[in-house]
Order: C-alpha cells, then structure tokens, then sequence
C-alpha cells in the first residue's frame, strides 16, 4: 500500500469525531480583533497576554528560547515583546506557550511535547538561514509537528505509542509509512486535519501533512516555503536526536540530515550555532520572572 493523501485526510477526519479536540484559548480571538485594528494598541495586546500570570512568565520563557537571547538581555515584560516581536509573531508564541501548558494528559504527552519544544529552538536557530521562513514559523509549526501523534495516542491508547510514534524517533520515513498502513492515516493526515479546524494557515497546515516526506524536491516542485518548513524540521528533529538521544544514530536519522543540510544549502556553522542553542536552552526551562 502507497500512501495516499485522499485517504489519508478521510481516515483523519472519522478518527478524530469521537476525540475531545482542544479549542483555541479566548484570549487568542482578543488578540486577533486587537491585531486587526487600523492601529493596533500595543500596551493593550501586552495587557491580554498578561491576564494570567502563570501562563506570562511561561510565554516570556519562550520568547527569550526562540530569539536565543543572552543572559544580560532578556525580554522580562509583555510589553517590551510585544514591542520586539511582529503581531504575528506574538500571536504564534503565545498560542504554542499555551498548547505546551494545556495539550499533554500523560507522561507520554510531556515527553512528545519536550522533544516538540527542542525541534522547534532548533528550527527557529535554522531559519537564520532561510530567506522565506521567520524564526516563530519555523519554531511554531516545529512545535506543532506532533500535534496528530498527541490525538493518536488517545484515540489507540494502547498500541501507539509503542508501535508507531517511538520507532518515528529512529526511522522517520519507514516508520511514518507503516503507520499508514495500520491506520490507513497517520499522525501526519490528523495534525493537518486539526490545524485545518484551528484555521492555523496554508504554510503550517501543508507542512504538517507533509513533514515525512522523504523527498524534498518533491515537496519543492508543489510549494517551495513548505518544502523549506518541512526540510527544517527533518533537520532540527535529526540534531535533537544528536543532542539528547541515548540512542544511536540510524541510517535514516543520518539520511535526513544529511539532505536537508543539502537542500537548504546551510554552512557549517548553522549546525554549530543551533547545537549551541539546543545545549543552552533544550536541557530545562530557563523561566524568568516575568516583571508586572
């Protein structure tokens, strides 16, 4: 059996109608209508992404990840990030900060959702280098590549994990294929499907569909930032894989890397620079007290 994406999406869409889906936080929507003024208010986007304190210091914490700040110039206040960072850029982080708080239900889930979080400081250190994508892109919807194996686990709770999302980890295409052929969908086709329903835009949903791709000039000749998106995630789950697995490297690990460091035509020191960002702020939570 090929995989097939008509298929696929149809499978996605019965598996999930009996699953509880997480909504969108309403603060979200707040920040949408304030975005979309003729002027938007900053202080007044900085006062909705201060509404829960708990939930700031943890948005702040990211922030600082994904720009890679230093020590001496941390971003400590809504406000100043808000003042930093694009509107579309806010909104990203504060939505992955929230799904990182809310999204797990299990050990399992925290620990799918840490290695998310990895992929995505690597990809955001990665982006630097490519031209069309922006540092919170590449960090969100690296973030977000897993989403599907989080409604995957619940949906067959007992066989998943162990069968199908642990040996992804190893052998990111083989694995992804015989996840198919269980399933007849994949956590791929379900991650599109959500992102879809959370209306999360073309770029992050089309990436998520197609981030085991083992062919990049494949996904080139149809989209070219997605084939960008996709080959940065290949690459920064690859490096995660160096910096934090006890596992050795497989030949498809190696494969992967080995392609996207290619095909994005990447120098030398973009893989040092993102080892260096990975071993500075995968290995705890660096939160800073946020200032109110």
């Amino acid at each position: 059996m090929k995989i097939e994406m008509k298929v696929g999406i149809e499978e996605a869409k019965k598996l999930i109608q009996n699953l509880k889906i997480a909504s969108i936080p309403p603060e979200i929507y707040e920040l949408e209508e304030l975005m979309l003024a003729e002027r938007p208010n900053m202080t007044k986007i900085a006062a909705v992404i201060s509404k829960n304190p708990e939930l700031l210091g943890d948005f702040l914490s990211l922030v600082n990840k994904v720009l890679n700040k230093s020590d001496d110039d941390l971003i400590l206040d809504a406000l100043a990030a808000v003042n930093l960072l694009g509107l579309a850029e806010i909104e990203n982080l504060f939505l992955g900060c929230y799904l990182q708080k809310h999204l797990p239900t299990s050990q399992v889930d925290h620990k799918l959702i840490l290695n998310s979080m990895r992929s995505g400081i690597a990809a955001a250190e990665l982006s630097y280098w490519v031209n069309d994508i922006s540092r919170t892109e590449a960090y969100f919807i690296a973030f977000l590549q897993d989403i599907g194996a989080i409604y995957m686990m619940r949906y067959d709770a007992q066989h998943y994990a162990q069968d199908y999302l642990n040996p992804l980890l190893t052998s990111p295409f083989d694995a992804h294929f015989k996840e198919f052929e269980h399933y007849h969908t994949a956590h791929t086709f379900v991650g599109s499907v959500i992102a879809r329903r959370w209306h999360l835009g073309d770029l992050l949903c089309k990436t998520l569909l197609l981030h085991h791709q083992e062919s990049l000039e494949s996904v080139q000749s149809y989209d070219r930032r997605v084939a960008h998106m996709v080959a940065l995630i290949q690459l920064a789950n690859a490096l995660v894989f160096q910096v934090f697995s006890d596992h050795y490297e497989t030949a498809e690990i190696k494969q992967s890397l080995e392609n996207a460091v290619a095909f994005l035509k990447l120098p030398d020191n973009a893989i040092e620079a993102t080892l260096a960002a990975l071993k500075k702020w995968g290995y705890e939570q660096h939160t800073h007290q946020a200032s109110h």
